[in-house]
């Protein structure tokens, strides 16, 4: 009776562990496990608690940048210029020198590296190698010319490495187990690269070349998921009507679920007459009762002077037969939520709002979407500031953002660093992210002033407009970044702000530029952030070169 009852347990014992994976092995990072969260948005929308890590990011940012209340509160400090030329200290190795940009003692995944697509001289499209070193291996798993890795030209292919415009981004992970040392042959020119750092003892297999070049369908699937995504599951709730003034279209859900995907339907020939529709059509979003999006249907698409083509991850617009932006980051919800078009112009308007919805099982990881507009702001070009474009208390994931900027002048104005701040980042006065300017912060870079020609969409993130004219940079300029695998959680807080600094020949009293902005995050729960509904301000017109030039007028005349 014994022996049978023994042989019975030593046999489930068995089969659990052929059939049922260990902890260990259930939480392992690895090259494909990233891979398949870089296109997996669920997973966005949970907050990563077993295995939560720190986003944290290495650049060239001029270290003459000290702290957010240092003296200097100019080029020679706070806003310090020359962003090119930081780096970490130089070695030898193999008796030549070499600079380090980045390192992590810990595990860890390389996650985003964007460089220009020129190397000091305009004409040098190859630059130094960038070398890759993982758990203190003499020999690095990567060892290629650094323009050629984010431009297409090296082993890494579309998507995971991508030209946009003068620049280039590589997305490709690439984790370790125990350290990652990142230098370049020659000295330190512009450059980002964004990491995890994960806890100590945290399984991860580290990356190898061997694996990339084995694990060519993975790549494969996860390149599909990206540039072509399947439809989105779940059942459809739309609601169609011709919306009068002051007046909503609202979809109620009262069963706990995810919206997979949101689409709003417009009449092109309507809006293409008035463009304005795009600021006074407002999207709003509660979820569980809590209103967490308010942001017009323009900005909220990169389309709030026009309709302007994206296609990312997350948001694309495009106008045949009939206007259609579609949204596919995952908003979950506990109990019911509510989608709502509102009307604040003085037009009647035929809209269509419509809504997948799959089912969901909430947990304690669970997290509502938000989505924040702050609306249009005039800053001169001196003295500089740091624009804000959200301060979250609470629980969560920074997920993207989206910048306009209207620019009267045909010089350059985006010199301005990105500064984001985690947790206790903030008291210390030094953020965890420091960038090297606006256009590399999105991906792309300058070298020359930037024109029309410069728009891009590429999975994550986009240029929908660059300028006005072809030869310059005058006019609206919309830029844009989604993020996954560089996505920043937070158990505190998380201030998020750019640097309204425009580029050295407008940088007068009366060289006026034009601010909004979208913030695209998630969070438990109770959290709060700065930025209210601003219904008055979406009723005004849009900010233009018109009023821009005349309040420059105005103040040269008083100088």
């Amino acid at each position: 009776m014994f022996k049978s009852h023994t042989k019975v347990i030593l046999t489930l014992v068995i089969a659990t562990l052929f059939t049922t994976p260990t902890l260990a092995q259930k939480q392992t990072i690895t090259f494909n496990s990233l891979l398949e969260e870089m296109a997996n948005l669920k997973k966005l929308a949970q907050f990563p608690q077993e295995l939560q890590y720190k986003s944290l990011q290495a650049s060239s940012y001029n270290r003459l940048s000290t702290n957010r209340k240092q003296k200097n509160q100019n080029t020679r400090g706070w806003f310090a210029d020359s962003d090119g030329i930081g780096f970490i200290r130089t070695e030898k190795i193999n008796n030549k020198k070499e600079w380090v940009i980045m390192e992590h003692e810990g595990p860890g995944a390389l996650t985003r590296f964007w460089t220009p697509f020129f190397y000091y001289n305009f004409n040098e499209r190859t630059g130094p190698n960038i070398k890759i070193y993982l758990d203190g291996n003499p020999k690095p798993v990567i060892d290629t010319p650094l323009i050629h890795f984010v431009t297409e030209k090296s082993f890494v292919t579309k998507p995971f490495s991508r030209f946009t415009a003068r620049g280039g981004v590589c997305y490709l992970p690439i984790p370790f187990a125990k350290s990652c040392k990142v230098t370049l042959t020659s000295k330190a020119f512009y450059n980002i690269i964004n990491y995890r750092a994960y806890p100590k003892n945290t399984p991860i297999k580290s990356f190898t070349k061997k694996q990339y070049d084995e694990n060519w369908q993975m790549l494969d699937a996860t390149s599909r998921k990206l540039l072509t995504p399947a439809p989105s599951p779940g059942k459809l709730v739309k609601k169609n009507t011709n919306l009068t003034p002051e007046k909503s279209l609202t979809l109620n859900l009262n069963k706990p679920g995810a919206i997979r995907e949101l689409k709003i339907q417009l009449d092109p020939k309507q809006i293409k007459q008035n463009p304005k529709l795009l600021r006074q059509l407002i999207l709003k979003a509660s979820f569980d009762n809590n209103q967490t999006i308010w942001v017009p249907i323009g900005d909220f698409f990169g389309s709030p002077n026009k309709v302007n083509p994206i296609k990312t991850l997350t948001r694309t617009s495009s106008s045949n037969d009939k206007l259609t932006f579609t949204c596919s980051w995952v908003m979950p919800f506990k109990q019911n939520a509510t989608l709502t078009i509102q009307n604040l112009s003085d037009q009647n308007t035929k809209i269509s709002l419509s809504a997948r919805v799959s089912k969901w099982k909430w947990n304690k990881n669970s997290m509502h979407f938000h989505a924040n507009w702050k609306p249009d702001l005039i800053l001169p070009g001196t003295p500089f500031i740091d624009y804000n474009f959200v301060k979250i208390k609470g629980k969560g994931v920074f997920v993207g953002d989206q910048w306009t900027v209207l620019n009267p002048d045909r010089g350059w104005w985006g010199e301005g660093d990105e500064k984001i701040y985690v947790d206790d980042a903030w008291n210390k006065g030094f953020p965890d992210h420091f960038g090297t300017g606006t256009e590399d912060y999105y991906g792309w870079a300058g070298g020359v002033n930037p024109t029309k020609k410069d728009t891009f969409s590429i999975p994550f993130g986009s240029n929908s407009v660059g300028s006005t004219k072809e030869n310059n940079s005058r006019g609206f300029n919309i830029c844009s970044r989604i993020r996954t695998l560089d996505a920043i959680p937070f158990n505190k807080k998380l201030t998020f702000d750019i640097e309204a600094s425009p580029g050295v020949e407008i940088r007068n009293k009366w060289n006026l530029l034009g601010y909004s902005s979208v913030a695209f995050w998630y969070a438990i729960p109770g959290s709060t952030n700065n930025t209210p509904p601003k219904p008055k301000n979406a009723i005004k017109p849009i900010m233009s070169l018109k009023k821009i030039e005349a309040m420059q007028e105005a103040i040269r005349e008083q100088e």
